[in-house]
Protein backbone atom coordinates (compact mmCIF):
# COMPACT_ATOMS: atom_id res chain seq x y z
CA UNK A 1 0.00 0.00 0.00
CA UNK A 2 0.98 3.44 -0.85
CA UNK A 3 2.37 4.92 2.56
CA UNK A 4 3.22 8.00 1.50
CA UNK A 5 0.29 9.68 2.72
CA UNK A 6 -0.68 10.05 6.51
CA UNK A 7 -3.90 11.21 8.59
CA UNK A 8 -3.99 14.03 10.24
CA UNK A 9 -6.93 14.11 13.07
CA UNK A 10 -8.07 17.67 14.08
CA UNK A 11 -8.75 17.25 17.86
CA UNK A 12 -12.59 18.07 17.46
CA UNK A 13 -12.86 15.77 14.81
CA UNK A 14 -10.32 13.23 17.62
CA UNK A 15 -13.43 14.32 20.01
CA UNK A 16 -16.36 12.92 17.96
CA UNK A 17 -14.93 9.27 17.46
CA UNK A 18 -14.19 9.61 21.17
CA UNK A 19 -17.38 10.24 21.94
CA UNK A 20 -18.98 7.97 19.31
CA UNK A 21 -16.66 5.10 20.83
CA UNK A 22 -17.90 6.16 24.46
CA UNK A 23 -21.61 5.89 23.29
CA UNK A 24 -21.06 2.43 21.70
CA UNK A 25 -18.72 0.82 24.66
CA UNK A 26 -16.44 0.17 21.66
CA UNK A 27 -12.86 0.81 20.38
CA UNK A 28 -12.21 2.99 17.69
CA UNK A 29 -8.67 3.44 15.96
CA UNK A 30 -6.55 5.20 13.03
CA UNK A 31 -4.24 3.24 11.05
CA UNK A 32 -1.62 4.76 9.09
CA UNK A 33 -1.58 3.19 5.10
CA UNK A 34 1.27 0.60 6.23
CA UNK A 35 -1.16 -0.77 9.18
CA UNK A 36 0.64 1.67 11.82
CA UNK A 37 -1.52 3.13 14.52
CA UNK A 38 -1.18 6.37 14.65
CA UNK A 39 -0.20 8.81 17.19
CA UNK A 40 -2.74 11.16 15.91
CA UNK A 41 -5.53 9.44 16.05
CA UNK A 42 -7.84 7.47 18.79
CA UNK A 43 -6.09 4.60 20.84
CA UNK A 44 -8.48 3.63 23.36
CA UNK A 45 -7.74 0.64 25.88
CA UNK A 46 -8.21 -3.20 24.52
CA UNK A 47 -11.07 -5.30 26.04
CA UNK A 48 -10.04 -7.80 28.54
CA UNK A 49 -11.00 -10.65 26.11
CA UNK A 50 -9.10 -9.28 23.66
CA UNK A 51 -5.94 -8.55 25.78
CA UNK A 52 -5.97 -12.34 27.22
CA UNK A 53 -5.70 -13.48 23.55
CA UNK A 54 -2.64 -11.10 22.63
CA UNK A 55 -0.64 -12.00 25.29
CA UNK A 56 -1.85 -15.49 26.51
CA UNK A 57 -2.87 -17.35 23.33
CA UNK A 58 -2.65 -15.74 19.96
CA UNK A 59 -0.06 -13.35 20.05
CA UNK A 60 -0.12 -9.55 18.94
CA UNK A 61 1.16 -10.35 15.74
CA UNK A 62 -1.67 -12.88 14.78
CA UNK A 63 -4.08 -10.09 15.74
CA UNK A 64 -2.06 -7.53 13.22
CA UNK A 65 -1.55 -9.70 10.15
CA UNK A 66 -5.31 -9.70 10.03
CA UNK A 67 -5.90 -6.52 10.52
CA UNK A 68 -3.80 -5.76 7.69
CA UNK A 69 -5.11 -8.18 5.61
CA UNK A 70 -8.71 -7.05 6.03
CA UNK A 71 -7.54 -3.23 5.57
CA UNK A 72 -5.47 -4.54 1.95
CA UNK A 73 -9.45 -6.12 1.13
CA UNK A 74 -11.23 -2.94 2.15
CA UNK A 75 -9.32 -1.16 -0.44
CA UNK A 76 -9.70 -3.48 -3.14
CA UNK A 77 -13.24 -3.12 -2.24
CA UNK A 78 -12.79 0.43 -1.45
CA UNK A 79 -15.21 0.20 1.37
CA UNK A 80 -16.13 -1.09 4.66
CA UNK A 81 -14.86 -4.31 5.10
CA UNK A 82 -16.67 -6.13 8.41
CA UNK A 83 -15.28 -9.68 9.56
CA UNK A 84 -15.04 -12.08 12.03
CA UNK A 85 -11.82 -12.32 13.48
CA UNK A 86 -9.71 -15.54 15.23
CA UNK A 87 -10.93 -14.95 18.33
CA UNK A 88 -14.44 -14.90 17.16
CA UNK A 89 -15.56 -11.34 17.72
CA UNK A 90 -16.86 -8.95 15.22
CA UNK A 91 -14.36 -5.65 13.99
CA UNK A 92 -14.72 -3.63 11.15
CA UNK A 93 -12.55 -1.24 8.79
CA UNK A 94 -13.26 1.48 6.37
CA UNK A 95 -10.43 3.31 3.84
CA UNK A 96 -9.61 6.64 4.07
CA UNK A 97 -9.16 8.41 0.82
CA UNK A 98 -7.67 11.96 0.29
CA UNK A 99 -7.22 13.13 -2.78
CA UNK A 100 -8.22 9.94 -4.66
CA UNK A 101 -5.24 8.51 -2.70
CA UNK A 102 -5.28 5.28 0.53
CA UNK A 103 -4.38 7.77 3.24
CA UNK A 104 -5.03 5.39 6.39
CA UNK A 105 -8.25 3.60 7.58
CA UNK A 106 -10.52 3.89 10.22
CA UNK A 107 -11.19 0.87 12.58
CA UNK A 108 -13.59 -0.01 14.57
CA UNK A 109 -13.98 -3.42 16.76
CA UNK A 110 -14.84 -5.97 19.44
CA UNK A 111 -18.07 -6.91 19.17
CA UNK A 112 -19.39 -9.83 20.56
CA UNK A 113 -22.33 -11.33 18.33
CA UNK A 114 -22.42 -14.87 20.03
CA UNK A 115 -23.92 -15.90 22.99
CA UNK A 116 -21.46 -18.11 23.43
CA UNK A 117 -17.44 -18.28 22.91
CA UNK A 118 -16.52 -20.20 20.07
CA UNK A 119 -15.50 -23.94 21.08
CA UNK A 120 -11.89 -23.27 18.96
CA UNK A 121 -11.27 -20.86 21.75
CA UNK A 122 -11.29 -23.72 24.24
CA UNK A 123 -8.85 -25.85 22.10
CA UNK A 124 -6.79 -22.87 21.61
CA UNK A 125 -6.31 -22.00 25.36
CA UNK A 126 -3.08 -23.33 26.62
CA UNK A 127 -4.64 -24.66 30.37
CA UNK A 128 -8.40 -24.29 31.96
CA UNK A 129 -7.45 -21.57 34.08
CA UNK A 130 -6.89 -19.10 30.79
CA UNK A 131 -9.91 -20.34 29.65
CA UNK A 132 -12.10 -19.77 32.50
CA UNK A 133 -10.64 -16.26 32.69
CA UNK A 134 -11.03 -16.00 28.90
CA UNK A 135 -14.79 -16.92 28.77
CA UNK A 136 -15.88 -14.73 31.44
CA UNK A 137 -13.93 -11.55 29.55
CA UNK A 138 -16.05 -13.01 26.65
CA UNK A 139 -19.27 -12.95 28.81
CA UNK A 140 -18.49 -9.31 30.10
CA UNK A 141 -18.48 -7.65 26.28
CA UNK A 142 -21.94 -6.29 25.27
CA UNK A 143 -23.83 -8.80 22.97
CA UNK A 144 -24.98 -7.32 19.81
CA UNK A 145 -27.12 -8.32 17.67
CA UNK A 146 -27.19 -8.35 13.86
CA UNK A 147 -29.51 -5.14 13.51
CA UNK A 148 -27.80 -3.64 16.57
CA UNK A 149 -24.53 -4.17 15.39
CA UNK A 150 -25.60 -2.93 11.55
CA UNK A 151 -27.28 0.51 12.94
CA UNK A 152 -23.31 1.08 14.82
CA UNK A 153 -21.53 0.13 11.56
CA UNK A 154 -23.68 2.80 9.27
CA UNK A 155 -22.98 5.34 11.84
CA UNK A 156 -19.71 4.86 12.00
CA UNK A 157 -19.38 4.77 8.00
CA UNK A 158 -21.48 7.80 7.98
CA UNK A 159 -19.03 9.49 10.40
CA UNK A 160 -15.69 8.90 8.38
CA UNK A 161 -17.49 9.52 4.96
CA UNK A 162 -18.56 13.12 6.38
CA UNK A 163 -15.07 14.19 7.92
CA UNK A 164 -13.80 13.32 4.23
CA UNK A 165 -16.58 15.00 2.14
CA UNK A 166 -15.81 18.12 4.39
CA UNK A 167 -12.32 18.16 4.05
CA UNK A 168 -12.02 17.26 8.01
CA UNK A 169 -9.03 15.41 7.44
CA UNK A 170 -6.02 16.02 5.83
CA UNK A 171 -2.57 14.22 4.71
CA UNK A 172 0.54 14.21 6.03
CA UNK A 173 3.06 15.18 3.62
CA UNK A 174 4.95 17.96 1.20
CA UNK A 175 2.90 17.50 -1.70
CA UNK A 176 0.10 19.79 -0.94
CA UNK A 177 2.33 22.30 0.51
CA UNK A 178 5.11 21.72 -2.50
CA UNK A 179 2.23 22.49 -5.10
CA UNK A 180 1.42 25.86 -2.91
CA UNK A 181 4.79 27.40 -2.34
CA UNK A 182 5.48 26.50 -6.23
CA UNK A 183 2.18 28.77 -6.87
CA UNK A 184 3.92 31.30 -4.63
CA UNK A 185 6.91 31.81 -5.98
CA UNK A 186 5.74 32.54 -9.36
CA UNK A 187 3.22 35.18 -7.86
CA UNK A 188 5.68 36.75 -5.33
CA UNK A 189 5.13 40.19 -7.56
CA UNK A 190 1.82 40.43 -6.56
CA UNK A 191 -1.05 40.37 -3.40
CA UNK A 192 -2.21 36.74 -3.21
CA UNK A 193 -5.14 35.60 -1.25
CA UNK A 194 -5.88 32.60 0.68
CA UNK A 195 -8.95 32.10 -1.10
CA UNK A 196 -6.55 32.42 -4.30
CA UNK A 197 -4.26 29.88 -3.06
CA UNK A 198 -6.90 27.39 -1.66
CA UNK A 199 -8.69 27.53 -4.95
CA UNK A 200 -5.39 26.98 -7.25
CA UNK A 201 -4.97 23.95 -4.90
CA UNK A 202 -8.81 22.73 -5.26
CA UNK A 203 -9.52 22.66 -1.58
CA UNK A 204 -10.77 24.94 1.29
CA UNK A 205 -9.47 27.98 2.97
CA UNK A 206 -9.88 26.44 5.99
CA UNK A 207 -8.12 23.28 4.94
CA UNK A 208 -5.35 25.28 3.59
CA UNK A 209 -5.19 27.57 6.99
CA UNK A 210 -5.20 24.31 9.28
CA UNK A 211 -2.81 22.66 6.73
CA UNK A 212 -0.15 25.43 6.94
CA UNK A 213 -0.64 25.24 11.17
CA UNK A 214 -0.02 21.82 11.19
CA UNK A 215 2.61 20.72 8.92
CA UNK A 216 4.86 24.08 9.14
CA UNK A 217 3.47 25.48 12.37
CA UNK A 218 2.74 28.85 11.20
CA UNK A 219 -0.04 30.61 9.31
CA UNK A 220 -0.61 30.77 5.71
CA UNK A 221 -0.35 35.20 6.24
CA UNK A 222 2.75 34.77 7.98
CA UNK A 223 4.38 31.99 5.60
CA UNK A 224 3.52 34.09 2.44
CA UNK A 225 5.49 37.02 4.43
CA UNK A 226 8.34 35.31 5.80
CA UNK A 227 8.27 34.08 1.21
CA UNK A 228 8.69 37.77 0.16
CA UNK A 229 11.04 38.98 3.11
CA UNK A 230 13.27 36.28 1.95
CA UNK A 231 12.87 37.12 -1.67
CA UNK A 232 13.69 40.84 -1.13
CA UNK A 233 16.93 39.57 0.05
CA UNK A 234 17.89 37.89 -2.44
CA UNK A 235 17.02 40.93 -4.46
CA UNK A 236 19.16 42.80 -2.54
CA UNK A 237 22.10 40.02 -2.53
CA UNK A 238 22.37 40.07 -6.37
CA UNK A 239 21.62 43.62 -6.74
CA UNK A 240 22.55 45.58 -3.61
CA UNK A 241 22.21 48.43 -5.93
CA UNK A 242 18.53 48.44 -6.36
CA UNK A 243 16.41 50.51 -4.31
CA UNK A 244 13.79 49.71 -1.17
CA UNK A 245 11.45 50.84 -3.16
CA UNK A 246 12.00 48.47 -6.49
CA UNK A 247 12.69 45.66 -4.39
CA UNK A 248 9.09 46.54 -2.41
CA UNK A 249 7.38 46.78 -6.11
CA UNK A 250 8.81 43.12 -7.17
CA UNK A 251 7.48 41.31 -4.27
CA UNK A 252 3.95 43.26 -4.33
CA UNK A 253 4.40 45.77 -1.65
CA UNK A 254 3.27 49.03 -3.05
CA UNK A 255 4.14 50.84 0.03
CA UNK A 256 8.34 50.74 0.44
CA UNK A 257 7.88 52.62 4.32
CA UNK A 258 5.11 49.51 5.14
CA UNK A 259 7.42 47.14 3.52
CA UNK A 260 10.49 48.63 5.87
CA UNK A 261 7.89 48.79 8.89
CA UNK A 262 7.83 45.11 8.37
CA UNK A 263 10.98 44.06 7.34
CA UNK A 264 12.42 45.49 10.66
CA UNK A 265 9.27 43.80 12.71
CA UNK A 266 10.35 40.56 11.41
CA UNK A 267 13.93 40.77 10.79
CA UNK A 268 15.02 43.33 13.77
CA UNK A 269 17.01 45.34 11.35
CA UNK A 270 15.54 47.91 8.45
CA UNK A 271 15.69 46.68 4.72
CA UNK A 272 19.16 49.78 4.37
CA UNK A 273 20.89 47.89 6.61
CA UNK A 274 20.70 44.28 5.39
CA UNK A 275 20.98 45.88 1.86
CA UNK A 276 24.20 48.10 2.92
CA UNK A 277 26.40 44.61 3.82
CA UNK A 278 26.58 43.44 0.32
CA UNK A 279 27.57 46.91 -1.68
CA UNK A 280 30.74 47.21 -2.59
CA UNK A 281 31.30 43.28 -2.81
Amino acid sequence: MDNTLQLILRKDIQKIFDNFAATVNKKVVFFSPDGKILTSGLNCRNSEFCHIVQTKIFGHERCSMTDIANMNESVKKKGMVCYRCHAGIQEAVTPIYVENQIAGFAMIGQFRTSRKISSRMKKACPNSAIYDKLEAAFNKLPYYSPGKLRDVLGMFSMLVDYIVSKELVTVQGNRIVSRINAFIDTSLHRSISLAEVAKHAGKSCSTISHLFRQKLNKSFKRHLLEKKLEKAEEYFHMNPEMSIEEVAEKIGFHDQFYFSRLYRKYRGIPPSEYRRTFRGK
